[in-house]
């Protein structure tokens, strides 16, 4: 795919770029979201080089496809960073592989994690600038508590870290609420048995949950969201997920979007500036990345809370070392105390924790509407 140009006209080459291996995805479950990221990660590239660069240094991509085993993408990343091809690190991916790629880099080179993720990540030189579940999911649980009178859930996610550690500090933080998980249940990456998703519907019917909560990443989000809408449980029961976006709910189809709400940090409904600003800036960066920029009007979809997390990933890890190039010192520097603005509002990054201000959304259609704010993220 071409990348956008660079606007500052600087040549390519070794001495003037800053090379950077952008690990997003390209198949797999959550390849749905690779593409968004991509346009995301070249626009934010094109903002940097424009306002002078990494210390003077064009951002040039490596680009690592995150859809693979997360052992041999993390070997893969190890070896350009001992070949000296690569000075830093960066992407939407799945924790799985934050886990590896962290192994591996530690102490290195600095590597921002752009995902929601389950927060306690603590190795040298990780940051990670996504949402974490107290701001994101306890908050929302209130919320549809008070407004909903919803107390019971049934969580259903997809087996790996994410998940799992969520749906534990999901539980953990609910301790002392009137609010409560009946069960949890998960699934392989990439599961398309339907008797796998009949046996999950047939599950939740028998828990007496009034909702659900899911957990499930790209493609197995669509699959279920499809399989419960033919299955006539999104007229009886609400869904919840902190890990869909724009895109997700586009590729799942207006029939099958009924009740459900969505949290995150960034929706295009966002009425600002600066989220008006991005949905503009998005399309053109995804129009020339695809190559189907039109003369009248733009083919791009809206960008999701992926793109958007992506694209404020970059930016950071090129604003933490001011006028040089980043180091792992100054990563250490930001883990402690940091704040950044992005298209959704001031995030701030305290002793490792990205404090987001987070919203509720309502599906329409293929729309996310925000309802409400359900944390400020500051404080």
């Amino acid at each position: 795919m071409p990348a956008l140009p660079s606007p500052s006209g600087r040549p390519r080459g070794p001495e003037t770029d800053y090379r950077v291996a952008l690990v997003l995805p390209r198949h797999g479950p959550a390849g749905i979201f690779g593409l968004e990221c991509l346009a995301a990660a070249e626009l934010a590239a094109s903002e940097i080089d424009a306002a002078g660069g990494v210390a003077g240094r064009s951002i040039q991509y490596v680009n690592v496809d995150a859809g693979g085993d997360p052992l041999v993408v993390a070997q893969e990343i190890g070896a350009l960073l001992s070949t000296g091809q690569i000075d830093a690190v960066t992407g939407w991916h799945l924790s799985n592989l934050r886990q590896s790629i962290a192994r591996v880099v530690e102490g290195r080179i600095p590597y921002v994690y752009a995902a929601a993720y389950e927060g306690g990540e603590r190795r040298d030189g990780v940051l990670c600038s996504g949402e974490v579940p107290t701001d994101q999911i306890l908050c929302s649980l209130d919320w549809l508590r008070t407004e909903l009178r919803l107390r019971k859930w049934y969580v259903i996610g997809n087996d790996y870290v994410w998940p799992r550690e969520t749906a534990a500090r999901t539980v953990e933080g609910l301790h002392g609420r009137d609010i409560g998980v009946l069960r949890r249940r998960f699934v392989p990456l990439g599961t398309t048995d339907e008797t796998v998703w009949q046996g999950v519907l047939d599950d939740i019917r028998r828990s007496g949950a009034q909702g659900v909560i899911t957990l499930l990443v790209g493609s197995d989000a669509v699959r279920f969201n499809r399989a419960f809408a033919a299955a006539g449980m999104d007229a009886e029961l609400v869904r919840f997920s902190p890990f869909i976006d724009e895109t997700v709910v586009l590729a799942t189809g207006p029939e099958a979007t009924t009740n459900l709400f969505v949290s995150a940090g960034w929706f295009s409904s966002l009425r600002t500036d600066s989220a008006a600003q991005f949905n503009r800036d998005f399309k053109r960066a995804w129009d020339l990345v695809c190559g189907t920029a039109g003369p009248e009007e733009s083919h791009a979809p809206s960008p999701g809370t992926m793109a958007e997390t992506t694209y404020s990933g970059i930016h950071l890890l090129a604003s933490i070392a001011g006028r040089t190039i980043p180091t792992v010192h100054d990563t250490r520097r930001a883990f402690a105390d940091w704040a950044w603005d992005s298209p959704h509002g001031t995030v701030e990054l305290r002793a490792g924790a990205a404090r987001h201000p987070v919203h509720l959304a309502l599906a329409h259609g293929v729309d996310l509407e925000v309802v409400s704010q359900v944390s400020a993220g500051l404080g």
